[in-house]
């Protein structure tokens, strides 16, 4: 295992990270992804509330799997929280992983469009170039829709 300190963040990820990379075989990193799939999953599922940080950390997990190949069918709706959270970070994780893993067709669009007004609502020029950055990746009719006076009001306001 790597040395990573706590002051580095996201030890969890930095760890994850490596012991896949050490696998020796196919079979060995999906025998690891599978177990840490179940742990993020029971995580997520269980009845204590997990902290930003734990959620961000186990977002990235996921983001981190499905570029590997691996699909993911859950975390969705926790990456979709991650965007009412008042931490850079962690707000960024959830628009990444939306950006990503989102498609214009998620029962999830409306619950992500309203999280997105807010971020423009909200007047903070970081959050707010978050969700414009997500409106351009995603780029669907809905978010359009939703979106065709709010951001051409912002373009102007400055």
């Amino acid at each position: 295992m790597p040395a990573v300190s706590k002051r580095d963040g996201m030890q969890g990820l930095a760890v994850f990270i490596s012991n896949i990379r050490n696998c020796k075989s196919k079979e060995a990193e999906i025998k690891r992804i599978n177990k840490e799939l179940a742990n993020i999953h029971s995580k997520f599922k269980g009845d204590k509330a997990l902290d930003g940080y734990s959620k961000k950390n186990y977002v990235c997990k996921l983001l981190f799997i499905f570029l590997l190949g691996h699909n993911i069918n859950f975390g969705h709706m926790e990456a979709v929280n991650l965007l009412s959270y008042n931490k850079y970070t962690e707000k960024q994780i959830g628009y990444l992983f939306i950006s990503v893993l989102v498609n214009s067709n998620s029962e999830l669009i409306q619950l992500i469009n309203n999280a997105i007004k807010n971020n423009l609502a909200s007047r903070n020029p970081t959050f707010m170039c978050l969700a414009l950055h997500c409106i351009a990746n995603v780029g669907s009719r809905e978010m359009g829709e939703a979106f065709a006076t709010d951001i051409p009001h912002i373009l102007v306001a400055g």
